[in-house]
């Protein structure tokens, strides 16, 4: 999620930067970290779930010798996001 957040911002730089804007590093800087945050809460808004890259979610039905039915699903994060909830 991170990396896909960098390359997404840095896209958006190089398109400024084709246009004539310049920022300063430290806008740079702030201005990645709030995109990070603003694609993390459209992400989780969107029913996802953002976990660490090093990470091992559980799943009860994998592995489960002699079981063909088993499946791995997710469901959608039905909970409110911090938007909807009005803390943001």
């Amino acid at each position: 999620m991170k990396i896909a957040s960098m390359h997404a911002y840095a896209s958006i730089l190089a398109n400024a930067a084709r246009n004539g804007w310049n920022y300063t590093p430290e806008s740079i800087v702030s201005g990645s970290k709030r995109h990070f945050e603003e694609m993390s809460l459209q992400l989780i808004a969107a029913g996802y779930a953002i976990v660490p890259a090093n990470a091992h979610p559980h799943c009860a039905n994998l592995n489960r010798a002699g079981d063909d039915e088993s499946t791995m699903t997710t469901e959608p994060n039905t909970e409110a996001s911090p938007i909807d909830r009005g803390l943001i």
